[in-house]
């Protein structure tokens, strides 16, 4: 099967994170749930699991699906450490769930690279597979060939909100575009659909901090969507996804953060 007909199978279950091929054509799944139950959710945890797996593992038999198929929550880190590093990442249904499980690796396994800095595919590359054929038969080798400099990118909130925003320029841009509709404009609104993603993803407390690149990434993409039709170009879909990579973290500026009150002798009231 090829990226976008697994994708097309993989899509219909939430739980399925990410499919791994090994170079003999194994498969590993990479599931939704923890890759380290606690003692007291490990009965629960095993029935989510199985069920999950199951659920998945059918319908790609159903597919045409014959190669071996692994469950990663099920296997010793180290082994889905070697996966996540060394195997051919053939769907990625939800990147921001992917880095927090390849996180858990890299921090259970501290005497290794943490397996969530250097993927074999970008956040978007699943869906995009359906979108990339329609516009350009590189996209997608060209976004997985950039997929370290996604991933890489710190802090972890920054590469969460890039990644997110990688997934809303697939889902309501290169989708819709390919099948001959306008791309979603109206999400960019200050109270549109991207919006509300980026903001879930700040941590509390946290987005005054982040208010500007969002502001930033939401206007660059603005001015990206209005360009006609014939200018959308390969070179157009490659900006867009540079966009939230190229904006920068602006911190706010000392005369923007109140001062501390002042007691009667100078000191901090």
């Amino acid at each position: 099967m090829v990226n976008g007909e697994i994708a097309s199978v993989c899509c219909r279950h939430p739980d399925l994170v990410a499919v791994y091929e090994a170079p003999d054509g194994r498969l590993a799944l990479l599931l939704r749930q923890t890759l380290v139950p606690l003692g007291e959710e490990r009965g629960r945890w095993f029935n989510d699991t199985r069920r999950a797996a199951h659920a998945a593992v059918a319908s790609l038999r159903a597919a045409g699906v014959t190669q071996d198929v692994t469950v990663l929550q099920w296997r010793p880190l180290p082994d889905v450490a070697t996966i996540l590093e060394g195997w051919r990442c053939r769907y990625l249904g939800d990147s921001e769930r992917y880095v927090q499980l390849a996180d858990i690796v890299g921090a259970s396994l501290g005497d290794r690279k943490p397996a969530g800095a250097v993927p074999h595919c970008g956040g978007a590359e699943a869906a995009l597979s359906a979108a990339a054929l329609a516009i350009s038969p590189t996209l997608l080798e060209w976004y997985r060939d950039m997929a370290p400099c996604w991933l890489a990118v710190e802090s972890p909130v920054r590469r969460r909100l890039i990644l997110r925003t990688h997934h809303w320029i697939v889902e309501r841009v290169l989708l819709p575009i390919a099948r001959g509709e306008p791309p979603a404009a109206a999400d960019l609104g200050p109270t549109g659909r991207l919006v509300c993603r980026l903001v879930r993803v700040v941590p509390p407390g946290e987005l005054d901090l982040w208010k500007t690149w969002i502001r930033l990434t939401i206007g660059d993409l603005q001015s990206a969507l209005v360009w006609p039709a014939d200018r959308r170009t390969e070179a157009w879909v490659r900006w867009l996804f540079h966009i939230p990579y190229s904006v920068p973290v602006t911190r706010r500026r000392p005369s923007e953060v109140a001062p501390h009150a002042v007691g009667r002798h100078g000191g901090a009231a």
